[in-house]
């Protein structure tokens, strides 16, 4: 788990979910749901991935229409991936080599 990057998700979807808190309940209630987590990946005390699958607030994007605030549904999600322990390798690979203009198989 790459602490500097968890810690930056961390600040970014703290700053999505201060944000988008003022103009809808649904991301207030999820900020609600996340802050200890938060507040242990800020501060660097997160010392083990979670378990995916274990972060609160998934629902709020699909049931409860969180989706619509595109900026927020990514820091989540960038979040999601460094606090269950960041892209597998293979990811990484794959992404890589699309970015190489390979095609990845």
């Amino acid at each position: 788990m790459n602490i500097t990057k968890l810690r930056n998700t961390a600040l970014n979807l703290q700053d999505k979910l201060d944000k988008y808190s003022k103009l809808d309940p649904e991301a207030a209630a999820l900020h609600s749901d996340l802050k200890p987590l938060l507040e242990l990946a800020k501060s660097g005390n997160l010392s083990e991935p979670i378990q995916v699958g274990a972060l609160p607030g998934r629902y709020r994007f699909t049931e409860r229409n969180l989706q619509q605030y595109g900026e927020l549904e990514d820091a989540y999600a960038d979040f999601s991936i460094e606090v269950t322990g960041g892209e597998p390798e293979s990811l990484r690979l794959w992404i890589e080599s699309r970015n190489n203009g390979q095609d990845g198989k």
